[in-house]
């Protein structure tokens, strides 16, 4: 069951159920419909670079956000797992081989991603998508939200 509403319209259905049942519930804020538009134009614009360039939406997802500065870490793993990282992380970006004790090991660069971003660092990300579909010669005047 999910409801949606204010807190006097949620209140009253809770009340409905039966009481000596345990429930497990969540409540959040929905996200904006503005910064859902803003990660639709995100990802509408990766995928136009991506295309003029020939490279893949992940590739140029983490350009852009090694662009901005996002927040990221290192992962360092005995074998190949990025596939079971794009689970977690939504950017990730293969760095190196390296050998650590005699074995083979894999460097990955993984980022928070957008949608752990605030206002302010979603509109940079933003303006840096826009600034490289600017440097490509992208036109991006008809995806202004």
């Amino acid at each position: 069951m999910k409801i949606y509403g204010k807190v006097q319209d949620i209140v009253p259905e809770l009340l409905k159920l039966d009481m000596d049942k345990l429930y497990v519930a969540e409540i959040k804020e929905p996200k904006s419909k503005r910064s859902l538009e803003q990660n639709k134009l995100l990802w509408l614009l990766v995928h136009k670079i991506a295309k003029a360039t020939y490279q893949d939406d992940n590739t140029i997802y983490c350009t852009a956000l090694e662009r901005a500065d996002a927040k990221s870490d290192y992962v360092i793993t005995a074998t190949d797992i990025e596939d079971s990282l794009r689970k977690s992380f939504r950017g990730v970006k293969f760095i190196r081989k390296q050998e650590v004790n005699n074995k083979e090991c894999y460097v990955y660069k993984v980022f928070i991603g957008s949608s752990k971003m605030n206002t302010a660092e979603m509109n940079e990300l933003l303006e840096i998508v826009f600034q490289m579909c600017a440097e490509l010669g992208i036109p991006t005047e008809d995806d202004f939200i």
